[in-house]
């Protein structure tokens, strides 16, 4: 088997270079990691992790907790989130673990030694796996989703900014029957952008009927028929913003299935800006949040947690978002804008 010390002695360099390369350290000189890469991939080098844990007591790989794989939010996070830890020299184990109260619980397979740490994306407010993972000393970080009853480091957007850039568009475009599709309270994150879409109705002097405010899953089925319900209503919503693009994906189909046109007679606005959302066949009006700046503060809070290089008391870190405007929004029926 080819181990580190061949790389050197093929390339007159020390083993411990060549080590220091392997586990990704910034501070080796690029030409010097390009020359070692190089050759490990022609001597057929294989890293051995399980030696390298003995000595670092580290296992280098970062456990990623996702719900729901088919949802297109969570694959760009994973893969924000993969490049940054390659960079660091670190592995990803990715976890499904389903965003519901009850049910087996994924995390509960993994060994203590096999992360150093752990990103929650889909952690529920008041979650018991996050308290078990907490509950073995391992590090831990809340992207996207927010527990205050938790001391964490926790990474979010401007979830209740975006109801404020929302309802602003929507307003000036002359809509006032605009509804909210949202989800269940304890995902903390749609809460967050619930409240600030219903604020930012209040502070116009528009009332949200009760009727207009739905929560549902997150699942197209679910998302469709509560879509559904609410077009088919006796005075339907001219408007409806939905706290993930996945649910406004589910309310254009609904749309489509029912023959409601958009953006003649239903405008439409989504949150997360996913790849999907600027197809032009989807052209979906959106919020954006920086996922990238978000995976990568997300990385060094969980990193500087494992060198000891943190904060003691966690924070928080907010970040701003932005409304992405295509498609799916335009004037309310009958509404005409002064020039």
């Amino acid at each position: 088997m080819v181990t580190s010390v061949d790389i050197a002695a093929r390339l007159g360099l020390s083993q411990s270079t060549v080590s220091r390369v392997m586990r990704g350290d910034p501070a080796v000189a690029e030409r010097t990691s390009k020359r070692v890469l190089a050759a490990a991939r022609e001597l057929g080098y294989v890293p051995n992790s399980a030696a390298r844990s003995l000595v670092t007591r580290r296992a280098r790989a970062i456990g990623v907790v996702v719900a729901d794989l088919t949802s297109p939010f969570y694959p760009t996070v994973v893969d924000a989130i993969q490049h940054r830890l390659s960079e660091k020299g670190y592995r990803l184990a990715l976890i499904r673990d389903p965003d519901v109260p009850e049910g087996i619980d994924s995390v509960d397979v993994l060994d203590p030694a096999t992360v150093d740490g752990m990103v929650f994306v889909s952690a529920r407010r008041e979650s018991r796996t996050v308290r078990r993972v907490l509950e073995r000393n391992t590090p831990v970080v809340l992207l996207s989703r927010d527990d205050p009853t938790l001391s964490l480091e926790v990474v979010l957007s401007d979830d209740e900014d975006a109801g404020e850039l929302v309802i602003d568009h929507l307003t000036a475009l002359g809509h006032r029957d605009i509804a909210i599709l949202s989800v269940p309270r304890d995902r903390t994150n749609g809460a967050a952008r619930e409240d600030g879409a219903r604020r930012a109705l209040e502070r116009r002097g528009i009332a949200l009927r009760s009727e207009y405010l739905r929560r549902t899953t997150t699942t197209h089925e679910h998302g469709v028929e509560t879509a559904t319900s609410l077009l088919s209503m006796a005075h339907p919503p001219t408007a409806i913003y939905c706290v993930t693009d996945e649910l406004a994906f589910a309310v254009l189909d609904a749309a489509a299935r029912l023959g409601v046109p958009v953006p003649d007679e239903l405008s439409v606005v989504g949150f997360d800006d996913s790849p999907q959302a600027r197809w032009a066949m989807i052209d979906l009006t959106t919020i954006r949040q920086p996922i990238e700046d978000m995976a990568t503060e997300a990385v060094q809070l969980l990193l500087a947690r494992l060198d000891d290089n943190a904060m003691e008391q966690p924070g928080k870190r907010v970040f701003p978002v932005s409304l992405q405007v295509r498609g799916t929004t335009g004037p309310a029926p009958r509404y005409k804008l002064r020039p």
